[in-house]
């Protein structure tokens, strides 16, 4: 892990011109043994100010909100600003250190140090702040892979068939996937091919911010005594409590389409309503079908985890963690 220290105080000096020496920090010793077994500790001054730097030993992500229980752990003995630094960091959890305001460094990469006023991105190359988010059938397309890769590659006119959309809608989703070099699109006999070699895994974290939450509109009803006359499935915190410790919310949420809504507001004995009641509950109207690649009476979790993505509450947080954990690598 020497590396690793040194790799810091060089980032810095050379994209800060700042100087920095890391030293072992003396008070280790006082933090728990699991501590000391995940982090080597030292300390150091930035523009004069001193900093805690919380190095991981090896290369395991932890999850942010887990880091920030380690910080506040150490916070204890330190009470001066930890800097978080690891060798490689996914976007995802950049992203959650930063919504989190935790300092962190992953050396040639990116440098969040919020109490100096600084968030340094070089070489991130799966985050492009203007690039354009997957059109809703192309996002289809991409959890069709992540779902049902078909290793013999497959053409627009089979995709159409498969998830109930034409030709021409599927074509234009070839188009938007090559442009973003996400997997191989071919010409054969006259039609295009679109194939994919890796791991479902890497295509989802390259994918993941042209992705969007499948949701266009929430609204809260009462009257749905009969549920099973629409299809609808369990989405948001109702769908993500069937997966993680999150305790399920009194009003339960569903998904469904477009076209499933508009029939629903044909439905006499339905009421709109601004504020949750007794039995009412929440429809998520979603820009593509959510039956789409459900499994049972609830929505897929990749989908479910687009969702609620954006979320500030760190229950959800913690059980989108838990979610993650059971993807279908």
């Amino acid at each position: 892990m020497r590396s690793l220290a040194h790799n810091f105080e060089s980032y810095l000096l050379e994209n800060l011109g700042i100087s920095s020496s890391l030293e072992p920090w003396s008070k280790e010793n006082g933090l728990p043994m699991f501590l000391r077994n995940l982090y080597r500790f030292y300390t150091c001054k930035l523009l004069e100010q001193p900093f805690l730097v919380m190095a991981a030993r090896d290369e395991d992500e932890v999850t942010p909100v887990t880091i920030r229980k380690h910080i506040e752990r150490v916070g204890k003995i330190w009470q001066h600003e930890v800097i978080y630094l690891h060798p490689i960091l996914s976007s995802y959890n950049r992203k959650r250190l930063i919504e989190h305001k935790i300092s962190f460094v992953v050396p040639g990469n990116q440098m969040y140090l919020p109490l100096l006023g600084m968030d340094l991105r070089e070489h991130i190359r799966s985050i492009r702040i203007a690039k354009k988010k997957f059109s809703p059938s192309t996002q289809a397309v991409i959890l069709s892979i992540l779902y049902n890769w078909k290793e013999r590659g497959i053409t627009p006119s089979q995709l159409a068939k498969d998830l109930n959309y034409t030709k021409m809608t599927m074509t234009r989703a070839f188009d938007e996937i090559e442009a973003a070099d996400l997997v191989d699109v071919s010409m054969e006999w006259r039609e295009r091919v679109l194939r994919f070699d890796g791991d479902r895994k890497s295509l989802w974290e390259k994918a993941f911010h042209q992705l969007r939450t499948p949701t266009s509109q929430r609204v809260k009803v009462l009257g749905f005594h009969n549920y099973g006359n629409f299809p609808m499935l369990l989405a948001g915190e109702s769908a993500l409590a069937r997966s993680s410790m999150l305790v399920e919310p009194q009003n339960r949420i569903y998904a469904v389409s477009a076209e499933t809504w508009k029939a629903m507001q044909l439905y006499e004995g339905m009421i709109k309503l601004a504020i949750h009641e007794l039995n009412s509950i929440e429809i998520e109207i979603w820009k593509y079908p959510p039956e789409l690649f459900a499994s049972n009476d609830t929505v897929d979790p990749f989908s479910l985890f687009l969702s609620l993505n954006d979320t500030k509450d760190e229950r959800v947080e913690m059980a989108l963690e838990e979610l993650q954990e059971k993807f279908p690598w």
